[in-house]
């Protein structure tokens, strides 16, 4: 029987205090010598709150809340205290559980997570130049990329792996990073068990990093950064430009060649991450050696983008979101919590659900009883240990995470799309709003061309129609050499997009219990490497029970995926 969860907090347990809850450190100051930036004039607001997005801007501009006080900047040490005192309760109820039932104590958290990470203690790249966007017509100004490292980067820079999280994840990996504080580098990172001296990602040879994505709440410049270009106190919150997985690419090469890194030896992304590792690809073939995605996706799936839909639309009917203008009052904590609880189903398994949990109750003590001392009738309270268990996991995410960050990158996944056609409508858009920057590339241009080359280099490749049609044929011929497991209506277009990764190793990963990212779309981004030309595709499919979770947990079978990749 596997050890129960955390009982959940207390019905009468009280919000934290304000200035505790809203806390996000400030990102480094901007470069006052760069480039002048205008923010973007958003819209007026609509009549009433719409909790829904166009991939022009979110249309929920409002009137802004009055700036947080800079002396609650320095309340990030009792924020995190508060937390672990959460937990320190939590173990301790579990371990007397385990005692009482006849079993060892387990130290330490049961979950694999991401690891709440404050935001001064890591490395932080600040860059000079603004970063153009592909959903705003508009750059976004000099921006802060948070990043840790680990091992030893070679004197030729051959052996740099570049980590990319999911969604809610930090930049702290594991533990023991370069330059970093004590009190973070002693922490226990999301994937310690996999990166690490002799570990799948072994650090004694390769140099690895690890950033938070660009729209981060860990230390990257996202909605919770100071809003240009004011005094560093306003928020951006909601006046934030939509972001997508591209933008947070382009942000991480602009990091690479800070650190003098041309060409990674491989990059390596699980759910989220495996779609940047896979943009990586597209943008810039020439600067990697080999991908690795792992749960993940080459376009996103309905299944997918609905539940993500679901959350934002929680979470946005909080009165407490105030459309996004929350930095100096109560954060919605509600909203954020029933959010990461719809979240969390969708990361595991009914099938870990029954092993885990079954039917089970709450202890006699807990039970509801009558007058007499007798079982009364079920409440409408958690009963299951399945509810305490999901009232924990949104109860602590709301406590660190911000709720506008977990909108803008959910929306950045739901676009991601790496169809010939999609990427084609976004080159398009992309060159013509920016003349005067490196291009996006188009699907069938050459590998040299990259959106990472030097300024000046403008003229690029529009692909009609016609040629996409001749593509599609030559697809087909390759099609009749093997026999596709998937039988996507998108394997052609998805093949489309992928011809500037064809000459990449690359190793695909799903998990058939996965209901995030169905294993069908795994199949479906290996077949179409495969269509594309790539003749150099590892493709490994695997059973268990820890859904879209088993990426963080079985460290036997991923880890060893990921070792004989590297190696």
């Amino acid at each position: 029987m596997p050890p129960r969860p955390p009982r959940h907090l207390p019905l009468n347990w009280k919000a934290p205090k304000p200035h505790l809850a809203a806390y996000h450190p400030p990102s480094p100051a901007i470069n006052s010598a760069a480039p002048q930036f205008n923010p973007p004039v958003s819209p007026q607001l609509p009549p009433r709150r719409q909790p829904a997005f166009s991939p022009g801007g979110f249309g929920l501009q409002s009137k802004p809340a009055a700036a947080p006080s800079p002396q609650s900047w320095g309340k990030g040490k009792e924020r995190e205290a508060e937390i672990d005192e959460i937990q320190r309760k939590d173990d301790a109820i579990r371990r007397e559980e385990e005692m009482l039932e006849g079993k060892q104590p387990k130290e330490g958290r049961e979950e694999a997570e991401a690891c709440y990470v404050p935001p001064p203690a890591t490395i932080a790249y600040t860059s000079s130049e603004p970063l153009p966007l592909l959903y705003s017509p508009t750059p976004l100004p000099p921006f802060t990329v948070a990043y840790e490292t680990w091992g030893t980067l070679n004197a030729d820079a051959s052996n740099a792996i570049l980590l990319h999280t999911g969604l809610s994840a930090s930049s702290h990996v594991a533990s023991n990073g370069n330059d970093v504080a004590p009190s973070t580098s002693s922490k226990p990172g999301w994937w310690q068990d996999f990166v690490g001296p002799g570990k799948s990602i072994d650090t004694d040879k390769f140099f690895v990093i690890c950033t938070n994505v660009l729209g981060g709440c860990f230390g990257s410049t996202g909605p919770s950064s100071p809003y240009p270009p004011g005094d560093g106190v306003t928020r951006w919150a909601t006046r934030f430009p939509l972001l997508s997985v591209h933008d947070m690419v382009r942000a991480q090469l602009s990091l690479l060649d800070h650190l003098g890194i041309q060409k990674l030896y491989a990059s390596i992304g699980s759910s989220m991450g495996g779609m940047q590792s896979l943009s990586l690809g597209y943008l810039a073939p020439e600067r990697v050696g080999r991908i690795a995605s792992i749960s993940a996706c080459g376009r996103s799936g309905l299944n997918g983008v609905g539940m993500r839909y679901a959350q934002r639309s929680v979470l946005m009917a909080d009165p407490n979101w105030n459309r996004g203008f929350y930095y100096d009052a109560i954060p919605p904590h509600n909203g954020m919590k029933l959010a990461r609880q719809i979240a969390t189903i969708t990361y595991r398994s009914g099938p870990e659900w029954e092993q885990r949990f079954g039917r089970q109750m709450l202890s006699e003590q807990e039970k509801n009883l009558d007058e007499n001392g007798n079982p009364g009738v079920p409440r409408l309270s958690p009963d299951f240990l399945i509810e305490t268990y999901l009232d924990h996991q949104g109860e602590r995410f709301c406590l660190t995470y911000d709720a506008n960050s977990m909108i803008y990158i959910s929306k950045a996944m739901d676009l991601f799309d790496l169809t010939g056609p999609a990427l084609t409508s976004l080159a398009q858009r992309f060159n013509d709003a920016y003349p005067d920057q490196p291009p996006f590339p188009f699907p069938n241009d050459p590998t040299s061309v990259s959106a990472s080359a030097p300024r000046g280099v403008t003229e690029v490749k529009k692909v009609s129609e016609a040629e996409l049609e001749e593509l599609k044929k030559e697809q087909k011929k390759k099609l009749a050499k093997f026999i596709p497991t998937s039988k996507s209506p998108h394997l052609f277009d998805l093949a489309a997009g992928l011809q500037r990764l064809k000459d990449i190793p690359t190793l695909v990963l799903g998990v058939q219990s996965d209901v995030l990212f169905p294993v069908e779309q795994q199949r479906e981004l290996s077949d179409a490497l495969k269509l594309a030309g790539n003749a150099n595709v590892t493709y490994y499919e695997l059973g268990g029970v820890w859904g879209h979770d088993t990426f963080l947990l079985d460290v036997q079978n991923v880890g060893s995926a990921i070792r004989g990749f590297l190696h």
